[in-house]
């Protein structure tokens, strides 16, 4: 990779986030749900993702979004009281907590799905296959980084 095409990607890496926070937001409030956060909208997203796979524990969950138990805790309790998420604990281990989304917390998601196919659409309307996979590859490897808390960087000296 060359010098120019580093800083482009330094570019979007400062920007971009930034950029996509923005935008999560104003679909928080003109589609998907005023009185959510951007922080408790990914709760909920988790939460259905992973209750489709029949993984939705508080634990599981605090694991997806690594998060600490504690600050899940905090955020599953604002959901229920907005009624966006329900709370059960398993009749075999009263240890275990089941979170389900409502119909409300569903349709919150899915208008958040929405705005993402949407963004993905638009970035890969003109781009042909290869370029596409070439893309996925690169951001799935930018997501292995991430996921090993930035393994490889260099310790400061």
């Amino acid at each position: 990779m060359n010098k120019k095409q580093i800083d482009i990607l330094n570019d979007y890496f400062l920007h971009s986030a930034l950029h996509m926070m923005t935008l999560e937001e104003q679909c928080l409030r003109k589609v998907c749900a005023e009185d959510l956060s951007i922080r408790e909208l990914h709760v909920i997203e988790a939460v259905t993702v992973l209750q489709g796979q029949h993984k939705n524990t508080m634990a599981e969950i605090a694991k997806y979004l690594h998060l600490s138990p504690a600050s899940l805790t905090t955020a599953v309790n604002t959901l229920v009281r907005k009624e966006y998420l329900n709370r059960d604990y398993s009749p075999a281990d009263r240890r275990v907590i089941f979170v389900e989304t409502t119909e409300k917390g569903a349709q919150a998601n899915r208008k958040y799905l929405d705005f993402v196919r949407n963004m993905i659409w638009y970035i890969s309307q003109d781009i042909d296959e290869q370029a596409s996979d070439t893309m996925l590859e690169a951001l799935m490897k930018l997501s292995d980084f991430l996921e090993n808390g930035g393994a490889g960087i260099p310790e400061k000296e």
